[in-house]
């Protein structure tokens, strides 16, 4: 069987330590601003908006936090890179947004801090359950947020045990008992359960306070705030920085409205978020992150199993996910070579005790490659995929979901569990504009050969077509 497979050309930027947008500054290097860049990313329940959410903040050192507000184009230069990093931002002469944003003309960084390299080791997290003044309603009890967090089936401290490989664990991870707000909801929320106003951190700095006599923050490296009734349109994830018992840094963070800990995989949705993961994506290229059912860090809901107690659970995170945070072993990856044609074994990424791979990584170029990896239905978290397949991801960093699940369909599918998304045996996807083929040879118990080319090697039959920039052939490999 054959796939034929149409990818539109994407601007490509390179990381460089000064960006700029187009516009002029509005201040001269002296007058710019320094602090540390966080990210947080707003989610939507099943059923409302699809368009994902991002606030940029800059906190200095004497813990002033400045709303930002940067173009695509700044943004898809690197930004995404630098989340939880010592920068500098230059102010556009436009100033503010109505909303108080500052408008940044260009960002420069000072000192990297990458907040999803390198997550490894125990990574404990501290739950604070906080009501609103005018707000009795306790949704669930402290047993409830206490046991989220055990090394059982269907609880966190099992799930992150079994995405990472062992690689972290959230043991020492607690919640603490109902704490008041000193306000109302409305001081915090103007329109509960719409918009994106909320403020988040009033909400982190009330919360925290309130339990301060109760918690030493330096234990932990997370902080999930539950509330006990609605915030604005979403769930939030990301970090904030500032300090705590004596600790400055870029925690790990979380708001959680009732709808979101009440499904366990919106808690893992946001505390990936935390990890500095962004979002997932399918290959169709719409304002909609939620609609790659092979990632948790898409669509959340989609193709999940459930649990009696904690409601939709999480799915794995994608391989790009799990390599950016260095939970692969080095012998479990493949960098393909240039001018090559192999045949490995790839087990499914769910298998914590493979002695196979588990990525192929094809290299383009620096901000441009493919991942390979085998998705299987298995078990506590995997079992409601859509099949058992090949899941092939293009990788840009320029852009705010930087892997797409790719999907040989024409036009491409609104939601990802297409059979154009799933590679199986007797398929194969080409790229001929990089000389680039991977062909799903034969299943096995655990997942499946694959054959992959790269460079002078590729054998490329001429029955396929050609739109724009690119063009994309379908191929069977003798």
């Amino acid at each position: 069987m054959k796939k034929s497979l149409l990818l539109s050309a994407t601007l490509c930027f390179f990381l460089s330590p000064l960006l700029l947008a187009t516009g002029a500054l509005a201040a001269e290097p002296s007058q710019a601003l320094e602090g540390r860049l966080s990210i947080i990313w707003g989610d939507s329940q099943p059923g409302e908006e699809h368009e994902t959410h991002r606030r940029l903040t800059l906190t200095n050192d004497a813990g002033v936090v400045t709303p930002l507000s940067m173009s695509d184009e700044l943004l898809q230069g690197g930004v995404f890179r630098w989340n939880g990093s010592l920068v500098k931002v230059f102010p556009a002469t436009e100033g503010e947004t109505a909303k108080g944003e500052l408008r940044v003309a260009a960002i420069q960084l000072l000192e990297e801090t990458l907040l999803g390299g390198g997550v490894t080791g125990s990574q404990p997290w501290v739950s604070i359950l906080c009501k609103y003044s005018d707000i009795a309603a306790e949704p669930r009890n402290l047993a409830y947020f206490q046991g989220m967090y055990d090394n059982a089936p269907g609880r966190l401290d099992h799930y992150w045990r079994e995405v990472s490989y062992d690689q972290i664990d959230i043991v020492g991870s607690t919640a603490v008992d109902w704490v008041n707000l000193p306000n109302p909801q409305s001081s915090y929320v103007s329109d509960p359960g719409s918009g994106t106003d909320a403020d988040l951190n009033s909400i982190f700095n009330h919360c925290t306070a309130a339990v301060d006599h109760l918690v030493d923050f330096s234990l932990y490296v997370g902080i999930n705030i539950m509330i006990n009734d609605l915030l604005d349109c979403c769930a939030w994830g990301g970090s904030r920085f500032t300090t705590l018992d004596g600790v400055t840094r870029s925690w790990r963070t979380t708001w959680n409205p009732p709808w979101g800990f009440e499904n366990e995989t919106v808690i893992a949705h946001e505390m990936g978020h935390g990890f500095g993961l962004p979002h997932a994506n399918n290959f169709d290229a719409d304002d909609n992150p939620y609609d790659s059912p092979w990632d948790v860090m898409s669509s959340a809901w989609g193709n999940a199993t459930n649990d009696p107690t904690y409601g939709t659970l999480g799915k794995h995170i994608n391989a790009y996910h799990k390599d950016q945070l260095g939970w692969f072993a080095p012998a479990r990856r493949f960098v393909t070579p240039d001018d090559s044609r192999t045949t490995i074994t790839l087990d499914h990424t769910g298998i914590s005790d493979s002695s196979n791979y588990l990525i192929a990584t094809i290299p383009i170029a620096g901000n441009h490659w493919y991942t390979v990896e085998a998705r299987q239905r298995f078990g506590d978290y995997e079992l409601a995929l859509a099949g058992d397949a090949v899941i092939i991801h293009e990788v840009r960093t320029n852009r705010g979901e930087p892997s797409w699940a790719v999907d040989a369909d024409q036009p491409p599918a609104d939601f990802g569990s297409n059979p154009g998304t799933m590679w199986t045996v007797g398929e194969t996807f080409t790229d001929a504009e990089n000389q680039i083929s991977v062909t799903v040879e034969s299943a096995t118990a655990d997942g499946f050969i694959v054959t992959i080319e790269f460079g002078d090697s590729v054998t490329i039959f001429e029955d396929g077509f050609e739109s724009g920039d690119t063009t994309i052939w379908s191929s069977q490999l003798p």
